[in-house]
């Protein structure tokens, strides 16, 4: 396999990575969206993560005690000067005793703080990982479309694991880590304000390594990422449509294009893998020169008779004990930026732009009754970048009355439908349901006034009863029974293995298409809404089936407001009106009787169609 086109990715190892190819994705958090989400999520839990700080830091002043218990015993040996208070082999124990006191204070203090943290960590990830998941649920489906399935699915699926796991594996040693430098810090300029200079003089060496590493490893972490979800929406789009790559011989098509996708995310991860290695030969030689300082400026302390020398040990114990976390410290950058890079992904599905529709606490809603008018007003829509599909469309349907829509492949019928539904957002005038503004009701309400049925219904794995229930979870048996009886899939669900509770969908009972729609077209009867869009829910029935499905919805849409967007040009004759559309027009609208007597465009596709059935 070849990866000739390396090169016209915005994501290269050869320069720093370009994000700007994100702007077709999904919303990337910048850092303030990011530090303003946890700071929210972090609130509930401010005690329990300030006793966790305390602990910590009570933790790596505790770790002081031994070096500087090691040096005293340098000088009682040296010069038999008091340690603790004595001399001899009774300073000796009693410095073993304080050593091993102050470790066991250590590690149970700390244990205790790590625990705490851990525990605020999981909470707080765990509240993201829900909105996150929510948000995903909760965006409408034009923008899924926009963007592509994969980069949601690889946002609340690699995005979130690789942020959970460095995170809890991290978080914890990174504030051990930090507090243990800056203690030991602060205990080196306690013995002499010279001792500090040299980590002062560290700190710019340190800094050009960690900013090197800094400038391009996040922004590479987050090109793998899109390379990632590309090579996500690659493989479930041919998936999907198997049947149709096959078909088509597309395979090594689609092969090179995932492939090349999963090529260039390991060229940014080697790249970030050189970025480590850099990152890691800056600090051992920072460490060596440290270490070198400490001991040329204990010498010359020592020979002016300025410090002892176990104050020198003391010291050179300190600087060793800063390379543990200095090591933490710089292992955990590579794992952090990674879980960073996957947490600005994960933050902006959080606070993606226009995510969800509004909830207005203060919506009038339907007014009470039986099926209500249904209007639209100047109604215009197009898809972004694309064409106008709609165009100052206005059109009434009856109170209970059903309104087939006909007309030809892209004339805005399933467009007009979809916005009815409450599925679109209206580019421009107004949906109105039994006089009331679409737009005012909130989408709780809108779910229960509207419901949408499209073609290919969607089976949830689970139960058939948990299937129904997310319909109406306060249905009894009889009510389910009923509502599958009135569809038509009495007979088969008697048949079920275990009934109402035979797991169907893709690890139980897998239902065909024509069962699929009963099972959608029960749920409607369930959640009994006063208007019913159908987008063409018979059109899977095939042949064998169309009678019983179409018959079945019929059965829901009686008593309703209703509106049919006809596959089949005989579903329309038993429609109270029919309008035909064209380029986002409704060109002709009438009775069927009335259409075909006026011998005009519905009138000729009536013609046709009668002579191919």
């Amino acid at each position: 396999m070849t990866h000739s086109n390396n090169a016209a990715t915005p994501c290269t190892h050869q320069h720093r990575p370009d994000v700007s190819a994100a702007a077709d994705a999904l919303h990337v958090a910048t850092g303030a969206q990011v530090r303003s989400t946890l700071i929210a999520e972090l609130q509930p839990h401010l005690v329990r993560f300030g006793a966790s700080l305390v602990l910590l830091i009570t933790g790596s002043a505790l770790g002081l005690v031994t070096p500087r218990l090691m040096g005293g015993l340098v000088d009682l040996v040296r010069d038999g000067r008091p340690l603790l208070g004595h001399t001899g082999t009774t300073a000796v124990w009693w410095t073993a005793g304080t050593m091993a006191t102050a470790v066991a204070a250590m590690a149970l203090i700390t244990g205790f703080g790590y625990v705490l943290m851990a525990g605020t960590v999981e909470r707080v990830i765990a509240s993201l990982r829900e909105r996150v998941i929510a948000g995903g649920i909760g965006m409408p489906a034009e923008r899924i479309e926009e963007v592509g399935v994969g980069d949601l699915v690889s946002r609340t699926t690699d995005d979130v694991a690789e942020m959970t796991r460095a995170v809890n594996q991290s978080l914890a040693s990174l504030a051990i880590g930090g507090f243990a430098v800056l203690v030991t810090v602060v205990g080196m300029a306690l013995l002499d304000w010279r001792f500090l200079s040299v980590a002062v003089f560290l700190l710019p060496v340190y800094a050009v390594f960690v900013h090197r590493y800094r400038r391009y490893a996040p922004d590479a972490y987050l090109c793998q990422r899109m390379e990632m979800a590309q090579r996500a929406s690659g493989i479930l789009a041919s998936l999907r449509g198997l049947r149709t790559v096959r078909a088509f011989n597309l395979q090594s098509s689609r092969r090179v294009g995932i492939g090349d996708h999963s090529w260039r995310a390991v060229e940014l991860g080697v790249w970030i893998r050189i970025l480590i290695n850099r990152l890691f030969g800056g600090v051992n030689l920072a460490e060596y020169m440290g270490m070198s300082g400490v001991l040329v400026i204990g010498w010359f302390l020592v020979e002016r008779g300025e410090v002892s020398v176990g104050v020198v040990t003391t010291a050179t114990l300190y600087f060793l004990r800063l390379f543990q976390p200095i090591g933490m410290l710089v292992i955990l950058i590579d794992p952090l930026a990674s879980a960073a890079a996957s947490l600005r992904r994960v933050v902006g599905v959080i606070v993606e732009p226009d995510s969800r529709p509004a909830e207005i606490v203060d919506a009038p809603g339907l007014p009470p009754g039986s099926a209500p008018g249904l209007r639209v007003e100047h109604l215009t829509f197009s898809y972004p970048g694309g064409r106008t599909v709609l165009d100052d469309l206005t059109a009434e349907v009856a109170p209970g009355a059903v309104t087939a829509l006909v007309g030809a492949s892209g004339a805005g019928k399933s467009t007009l439908g979809a916005l009815i539904a409450g599925c679109r957002p209206v580019n421009s005038g107004r949906v109105l349901i039994g006089g009331t503004d679409a737009s005012t009701l909130t989408p709780g309400q809108r779910a229960r006034s509207v419901c949408l049925i499209a073609q290919g219904a969607h089976v949830f794995a689970g139960t058939l009863r948990e299937d129904l229930l997310l319909a109406r979870p306060d249905a009894d048996d009889d009510a389910l029974i009923d509502a599958l009886r009135r569809v038509g899939a009495g007979d088969w669900v008697a048949a079920l293995p275990e009934g109402l509770d035979t797991v169907v969908g893709e690890r139980g009972q897998v239902l065909d298409p024509v069962e699929a729609q009963q099972v959608a077209l029960a749920r409607v009867l369930l959640v009994d809404p006063p208007v019913v869009v159908l987008d063409e829910a018979t059109a899977e029935a095939g042949a064998g089936g169309s009678t019983a499905l179409e018959e079945a919805a019929w059965n829901v849409v009686r008593g309703r407001t209703a509106v049919v967007i006809a596959h089949r040009l005989d579903q329309a004759v038993r429609a109270d009106e029919i309008w035909l559309m064209e380029s986002g027009r409704i060109v002709e609208r009438g009775t069927h009787r009335k259409l075909v007597e006026q011998e005009g465009a519905y009138a000729d596709l009536w013609a046709a169609w009668s002579r191919g059935r």
